[in-house]
């Protein structure tokens, strides 16, 4: 646990940065002087880098060789509000990066941070921080509002998330909606034991960051997992939707035999789960457990899965295990369409909820398998998928794709 705990620690530094000098064509995008940016991670952790595409078709063609090119920055990165926000820890504080009117990737005014362990956007575009002491010598959770329009934290506020007996919720994910932000996670100590009998969210008023309550439901286990933040999605009608695995694969090594994977549901506004809706995961065709889920417009979502008979593998999302499989789910009605055209493959680290990038009906993701990394794109209609470009030199995925506009 020891040596998986340092290697989860190093993982807190994915991503990178790269800008492309303006070209006088107009770049594809709803917006001219759009850009598609996609971040590379190189083999080690603290080289990485950042391209600018002028088209989402250039993800779907050829190879893509990113090493030595660009701007290298170590960082975790988080697409938000047409920003990306560099959670940097080669240098004192984090940074935003955005399209000047030029379309070129500059950078704003710094702004410290210290950790980044569950972050989401809100209903009024600003990004919403949880910090958590990963060592536990503290309960006292920092929740953060950063406006990418000021650049600047607008509000932050603590929260002991003690549980008392020495244990403390540790946040997975968080959200906003209607209001409310939802804050998913897992239970555990100072040694990392970690308890999933039971799903909980906890509420806080927004903007005011003021906790509301604490809820829980024994349907199924703990929501989301570590530092990947796709266990919990806010859908277009403003429902939270949230993800529990009981599985091996993420990282809970004390499983719930009497418990299946599934997804639970927070109705608009409300503070309670819905008793009405459980998506029993493992009971349904996929005869799996869920373990990662990206929003896609409308009430559907991209799930990343494990067959329940593949489930045999501690912290298996970390590649180690190519056994994985993927499918669109409409949350509202559950009907599944399985993904077909993409083989078995790995997780993705702790890329999380920005490797997946959607539009016109489409869904862009690197996948891993035992012989290759290489971007899919994936009708969200049908589930064919399409192979694309693949990732080659001393990259090992493509950790986020993304698309901004110029600001004026």
């Amino acid at each position: 646990m020891k040596t998986t705990k340092s290697f989860l620690s190093l993982m807190v530094i994915t991503a990178l940065l790269f800008s492309c000098k303006k070209d006088k064509t107009e770049k594809s995008g709803d917006i001219p002087g759009s850009r598609y940016v996609i971040g590379y991670q190189t083999d080690t952790w603290n080289a990485n880098y950042m391209l600018a595409l002028d088209s989402i078709q250039q993800l779907m063609t050829g190879t893509i060789d990113m090493t030595g090119k660009g701007i290298e920055q170590g960082g975790s990165y988080i697409p938000v509000a047409n920003t990306m926000f560099a959670c940097d820890n080669e240098v004192e504080g984090a940074a935003p990066f955005y399209l000047n009117s030029a379309s070129q990737l500059i950078a704003g005014n710094r702004v410290f941070i210290e950790s980044t362990y569950a972050y989401g956007v809100t209903d009024d575009n600003k990004l919403l921080i949880i910090g958590a002491s990963w060592e536990g010598s503290s309960t006292s959770n920092e929740l953060m509002i950063y406006d990418p329009a000021q650049q600047i934290i607008t509000s932050r506020k603590f929260n002991d998330f003690s549980t008392g007996n020495e244990y403390f919720d540790f946040p997975t994910g968080v959200t906003v909606s209607d209001g409310k932000v939802y804050v998913s996670g897992f239970n555990r100590n100072a040694d990392w034991d970690m308890k999933q009998d039971k799903a909980f969210i906890r509420i806080y008023d927004y903007p005011s960051l003021n906790f509301i309550s604490r809820i829980e439901d024994t349907r199924t286990t703990a929501i989301g997992m570590y530092y990947t933040n796709t266990g919990i999605i806010r859908t277009a009608s403003g429902n939270v939707y949230t993800f529990s695995s009981n599985s091996l694969a993420a990282g809970y090594e004390m499983l719930e035999a009497s418990k299946n994977s599934g997804i639970l549901r927070i109705n608009k506004g409300q503070t309670s789960f819905d008793a009405n809706y459980f998506f029993d995961i493992q009971a349904s065709s996929l005869k799996g457990k869920v373990l990662a889920a990206y929003p896609i417009g409308g009430e559907k979502a991209y799930i990343v899965y494990v067959p329940s008979e593949k489930d045999n593998l501690l912290w298996g999302f970390l590649f180690d295990s190519y056994e994985f499989k993927s499918a669109i789910v409409d949350l509202p009605t559950k009907t599944i369409t399985p993904v077909t055209g993409l083989p078995l493959h790995g997780g993705d680290y702790y890329f999380g909820i920005g490797s997946l990038y959607a539009e016109n009906g489409k869904a862009y993701k690197a996948f891993k398998t035992n012989t290759e990394v290489r971007i899919y794109g994936i009708d969200l209609k049908t589930g064919i998928a399409t192979a694309g470009a693949l990732i080659t030199g001393g990259g090992t995925d493509i950790s986020a794709i993304t698309k901004l506009s110029p600001k004026n």
